[in-house]
Order: structure tokens, then C-alpha cells, then sequence
């Protein structure tokens, strides 16, 4: 390998490293991936075991499931991307500070609708329960925020 490829490769890779470290963020994190596990996974199944879903509700739930997958999965993906401007931004030569605002607005835009959609599956999840099955949520929803009382009510 020439003299020029070394240099290329090394500052490649000088710049890389340290972006890397920036993002990286355990897996379970606050809009990391183990949210979106935590979706499909057995427990997560186990929450509607018990309410006893008709088979009308099951097909509902899991259409909505998919379909909030994917939006949610196209939010994580523009949060990725503006960790990674802002990331960029930040090492810059002379950082712009206005262009690194406009980037942590985004982000907060972004967890924003992250948010609304979070609700919004709430809510229609709600909807398409009995009385008894929203109580029986209700009760779980009560037990884990007793369980976990920094982890807020999710």
C-alpha cells in the first residue's frame, strides 16, 4: 500500500473512531434499538395473554403493531441520521453552533413524534378493548410503574 492510501485510511479512520464513540449508547437505552425489541419480545407478548383478545382483536392489534413498527422504525432511522450530522457538526475544524442548534432541534423534534406515536398507540390500543380489559391494562400499567418508579409510565 502506497503513501497516500496510508494517510487516507488512517485519517478515515481517526475520524471515524471518535463519531463511533459519540453514538454509542447501550442497547436498552432511552429510543435505542431495545425499545423496538421490547415489543417482540415473549413478555411483551404475555401483557395481552391475559385480557383474553377476540380473535378481531388480535388481527387489529397486530395490523396496528406493524404499522406502527414501521413508522417507528423510519423515526429511528431520521434520529440516527441527525445523531450523526450533529455528531459530524460537533468535530468540525470551526463548529457551527447555529448549525449544531438546528440539528438539536430536530432531534427533539423527532423524539417529539416518537412520543406522539408512543401515545397515539396507547390510545388506540384502548380503544379497542372491553371495560374489563382496559381495567385489567390499567392494573398491570399500575403494578410496573410501582415496580420501576424512576422509569416513568410507559
Amino acid at each position: 500500500m502506497n503513501s497516500f492510501m496510508k494517510t487516507v485510511v488512517i485519517g478515515g479512520m481517526l475520524f471515524v473512531m471518535p463519531v463511533t464513540g459519540l453514538l454509542a449508547r447501550p442497547c436498552g437505552g432511552q429510543g435505542g434499538s431495545g425499545d423496538f425489541r421490547r415489543m417482540d419480545s415473549p413478555r411483551a407478548e404475555r401483557i395481552f395473554d391475559d385480557l383474553n383478545l377476540s380473535q378481531k382483536q388480535q388481527k387489529q392489534l397486530q395490523q396496528h403493531r406493524l404499522e406502527q413498527r414501521k413508522s417507528m422504525i423510519g423515526l429511528r432511522s431520521k434520529l440516527a441520521l441527525l445523531r450523526t450530522d450533529l455528531a459530524e457538526a460537533s468535530l468540525a475544524s470551526r463548529p457551527d453552533m447555529r448549525k449544531i442548534d438546528e440539528i438539536s432541534d430536530r432531534i427533539g423534534n423527532v423524539h417529539a413524534e416518537m412520543t406522539k406515536e408512543r401515545i397515539r398507540s396507547r390510545v388506540y390500543v384502548r380503544s379497542i378493548l372491553t371495560d374489563k380489559q382496559k381495567e385489567i391494562m390499567d392494573s398491570r400499567r399500575a403494578m410496573k410503574a410501582e415496580r420501576n418508579p424512576g422509569r416513568g409510565n410507559r
